[in-house]
């Protein structure tokens, strides 16, 4: 699935949350509940790894801010 089928799909899935009618009966209700909240944690996990992560940087003291404040970011190393 691609990031935005898995957006759309989460989209759905709180959409069908909200259209969810109680039933009275408790055990029904909180199982349809817990069910929607599995696939929601589910389509989340295959979503964060297409979105990816922001490279770590480190500030450091050689550049200039506007406010005329020291400052560099840089890379950070991975550790071994």
């Amino acid at each position: 699935m691609s990031a935005h089928a898995i957006v759309t799909a989460i989209e759905e899935e709180s959409l069908a949350l909200c259209r969810l009618r109680a039933t009275g009966r408790q055990d029904v209700d909180l199982e349809a509940r817990d069910h929607h909240c599995r696939r929601i944690r589910s389509l989340i996990r295959q979503l964060r790894p297409l979105i990816g992560t922001v490279e770590k940087r480190t500030f450091g003291t050689a550049g200039r801010s506007e406010k005329g404040k020291p400052f560099t970011v840089a890379r950070r190393r991975r550790a071994a």
